[in-house]
């Protein structure tokens, strides 16, 4: 009889594993499933209860009043029924806002920026208060800003007055008025010039500037019951003031082409050297024989006085060019040039700024520092445009005035025709 073998722990370790492993993956299972239940149903409670907890108001948290519910309060106030919409009241509201915002600048420039742009968009100057107070609720802790804010006061007399003391005269009003009417021969000018229009009204304010003291009988006597600018001939001649000397030397550069003022042949053909002048006046003046002082005592817009003062500048701007540098960003130098002449001009990277001197109110001025002042103080900009281009270069002028011939021809038809309607109204005088 033989022996059964016996069992080893081998033997049985792979008799039992397949059992083992077949438990535990039920046990992982029902682990498993029974969680799942138990989360979902917990899921599904919770769901319940914040719908409870939210319809029988469980959830509610008692709010408080904000800090700043009296000043919200009060601007409401403030504007629903303090604010008038009138011309004098919008000027009001715009001065402050300015003020307010150039304050606000220089603590938050973003946000001064925000605010003058959101201005622009809608042009209601309220919400843009509204929005500057919002920023002053901010900043209640900057006792800077606060301070500075709080000396923000209405003066209706800023509404007429000017930073530059000269447009705050009642000559000025009327000067203004003036001019109106010899726009069309200015821009005529700038046309054939390439000239700035307002380079050349920069000269013409100069001179007549400096009357508003010394020449006030005469601006009274003139300009403000006949709408005539003055004529200045204890200096020169024409509107603009422009000396004999100078006006006879002017037309010698336009045809001198070894001056160091030349600025081009093109400049020859804008004047016409046969204009004739039936109105010549007749004196023992021998300056007034000269044709050249004839054009620019001539009556009506002035146009000569206008084209002769942009042959003188564009003549400096062709003298400093050859040396190397510009003048068409330099109103001052060309103004101190205007009133100092041809000897002054010395071509340098740093020129002096100077000409007459001359009081005006309790201020002193200079020629070119007034004409600086002019050029960029956004008087007459209406009219007379700050392009920044103060002289157009003469190859483009040439292109762009291809019909050259055909502008002064219109020009001069314009120019009698308006002459006769002086001799008209005269006859009828």
């Amino acid at each position: 009889m033989s022996e059964e073998p016996e069992n080893t722990d081998s033997d049985q370790i792979i008799f039992h594993q397949p059992e083992k492993k077949r438990n535990r993956f039920r046990r992982f299972i029902r682990f498993s499933y029974f969680t799942s239940l138990h989360i979902l149903a917990a899921g599904a409670l919770f769901a319940i209860g914040t719908a409870l907890a939210v319809h029988l108001k469980w959830t509610n948290t008692a709010g408080k009043e904000d800090l700043n519910s009296r000043y919200f309060s009060k601007m409401a106030d403030k504007y629903n029924q303090g604010f008038r919409t009138d011309s004098v009241s919008v000027a009001k509201y715009e001065y402050i806002m300015y003020r307010q915002l150039g304050i606000l600048h220089k603590y938050y420039p973003t946000n001064a920026k925000t605010i003058l742009e959101a201005y622009h968009q809608s042009k209601d100057v309220i919400t843009a208060l509204r929005m500057l107070d919002a920023v002053k609720l901010n900043m209640v802790k900057n006792k800077m800003y606060q301070k500075e804010i709080s000396q923000v006061k209405w003066d209706k007399g800023v509404l007429d007055l000017s930073v530059f003391a000269w447009s705050n005269y009642k000559e000025w009003k009327e000067f203004c008025k003036v001019i109106k009417a010899d726009k069309a021969a200015i821009d005529s000018v700038s046309l054939l010039t390439g000239v700035e229009s307002r380079m050349i009204v920069m000269c013409l304010v100069g001179e007549q500037v400096r009357m508003f003291n010394s020449g006030r009988e005469k601006f009274k006597k003139y300009v403000t019951p006949f709408n005539r600018l003055i004529l200045p001939t204890n200096r020169g001649y024409g509107v603009t003031g422009i000396l004999q000397n100078t006006a006879l030397k002017i037309e010698q550069n336009l045809f001198d082409t070894k001056s160091q003022f030349y600025a081009g042949d093109y400049f020859q053909k804008c004047l016409n050297l046969k204009d004739s002048f039936p109105e010549l006046v007749n004196d023992t003046i021998e300056a007034h024989k000269f044709i050249t002082i004839q054009r620019l005592m001539k009556r009506g817009d002035h146009f000569y006085s206008y084209l002769y003062t942009a042959f003188f500048l564009r003549q400096f701007q062709a003298h400093w060019e050859r040396n190397g540098f510009s003048l068409s960003n330099r109103p001052e130098i060309l103004g101190t040039l205007y009133n100092l002449g041809y000897q002054k001009s010395k071509p340098k990277k740093n020129p002096s700024v100077g000409g007459s001197n001359f009081i005006v109110g309790n201020k002193d001025y200079t020629f070119g520092g007034l004409c600086y002042e002019f050029y960029y103080s956004g008087e007459l900009q209406d009219l007379f445009p700050l392009t920044g281009r103060g002289f157009i270069p003469v190859k483009e002028l040439i292109e762009k005035n291809k019909n050259l011939d055909e502008v002064i021809r219109l020009r001069l038809e314009a120019e009698e025709k308006l002459r006769l309607e002086n001799e008209k109204l005269e006859l009828v005088d």
